[in-house]
């Protein structure tokens, strides 16, 4: 007997909840490494400690700890060194009302950072272990489940390294080495995975931290444009440019890079060390921040992982005996607010304000589909009935996915 498998021109369901055109694909198997070097089973151990070690490291409290430095410097010299320097230069008085107010604001976006932050770093992201499939016999969970009046189940993804079912939208991670809870990446700069139990705390350290660092640029350039310092570098290079005349002539690149240092020097000498030093690490900052954390926040207010997104139709809703739909990335697009309250908690909004953690989603075991999503698994149920399968495969795994011991291997 085969497993059949709807024809991939009417089973794939696409981000917008339609059929979408294409083939299933099935991923190639590891290429193994053609460097001489690399043929013997020596180096292949060598290299597989090597990787172990990396691994190790990234997810030591030693790497956490250096990253947690890194992006905490930026808020903490702000408010505890450059904000005095950058309240004086723009005449806000001490004690004042909005002295209070600005170091109010500084205090809590800092606070917010941070601590959302270090709860992504070490907040258990969420295991497979030792959660139940509503169908334990077979592994397999239902679909939206009480809320779906489709009374559909998931296909059966049995994990063979953590013997464990896998939970829909979860993965195996294999730098934590176990099955991840709606996993959406492994980030190797907090050093843990991103999955259901600390998601929202990703996406809230992102927030916090462009909010943070927006305010910290407007009060920097709104600085530098007062006493007009920074505005006024060209008035240094005539005088710099003859100083250093001789390096200019003996080698000029060296001589040019000792005036632009001859420069930034006095620069920091009319505007302050701290002020400048601010500037420069909130530039470098937003850059980062934008080129990562927009991503991020885009795929979390549409319901998308990481995962879904890289890897498309890798999951399937059984439609008949062994009759399967692939799932696009956005099957589970929800209104913003909705999307945002499986990731953060009905109580998101409340931690916009508080330092709190989040509620994990009761439905995180079955999530529901968006509207479209069901309307795609209707009309690709009523094609079935109709017209039956084209297309069919000899087993599970040549669809992406493993039925489990408790499966027959057809």
């Amino acid at each position: 007997m085969t497993l059949r498998q709807r024809e991939a021109t009417s089973g794939q369901v696409s981000e917008e909840g339609e059929a979408a055109p294409g083939k299933v694909s099935v991923a190639p198997a590891d290429v193994p490494c053609q460097a001489p070097e690399c043929k013997t089973p020596e180096c292949k151990a060598k290299h597989d400690e090597h990787n172990a070690r990396c691994r190790s490291f990234l997810a030591s409290p030693v790497w956490k700890c250096t990253t947690l430095v890194v992006v905490g410097f930026t808020p903490v010299f702000g408010v505890v060194l450059a904000m005095p320097h950058l309240l004086n230069t723009l005449g806000v008085a001490p004690w004042t009302l909005a002295w209070l107010l600005h170091y109010s604001f500084g205090a809590w976006i800092s606070t917010q950072f941070l601590y959302n932050f270090i709860a992504t770093q070490w907040t258990d992201p969420g295991g497979c272990k030792n959660l139940k499939p509503d169908k334990e016999v077979t592994g397999q969970f239902q679909l939206g489940g009480d809320r779906d009046q489709l009374a559909l189940f998931y296909a059966p993804n049995w994990c063979t390294k953590c013997s464990c079912w896998k939970p829909p939208r979860s993965h195996h991670c294999s730098t934590c080495n176990r099955c991840i809870l709606r996993m959406d990446h492994h980030c190797p700069f907090t050093g843990n995975c991103i999955g259901a139990r600390n998601h929202g705390h990703f996406i809230l350290f992102y927030i916090f931290a462009f909010i943070g660092l927006l305010y910290s640029l407007v009060l920097c350039v709104g600085a530098a444009y007062t006493t007009d310092h920074l505005s006024r570098w060209t008035d240094h290079i005539e005088p710099k440019w003859k100083e250093h005349k001789a390096s200019l002539n003996k080698h000029f690149n060296f001589g040019l890079a000792g005036v632009a240092f001859s420069i930034f020097v006095q620069v920091l000498r009319d505007k302050g060390i701290e002020i400048v030093v601010q500037l420069v690490s909130t530039v470098s900052a937003l850059v980062a921040v934008l080129g990562t954390g927009i991503p991020a926040c885009h795929l979390a207010c549409g319901n998308v992982t990481t995962m879904e997104r890289l890897f498309p139709m890798k999951e399937y809703v059984q439609l008949q005996d062994q009759v399967y739909c692939p799932l696009g990335p956005g099957f589970y697009r929800q209104s913003t607010t909705e999307n945002l309250a499986v990731i953060m908690g009905k109580r998101w909004w409340l931690r916009l304000l508080l330092p709190i953690p989040g509620e994990l989603d009761s439905a995180i075991l079955s999530p529901a589909p968006s509207k479209e999503g069901q309307e795609a698994l209707q009309d690709r149920m009523r094609q079935v009935e109709e017209q039956g399968v084209k297309q069919e495969v000899r087993t599970c795994q040549d669809l992406g996915f493993d039925p489990g011991p408790a499966q027959p291997k057809v």
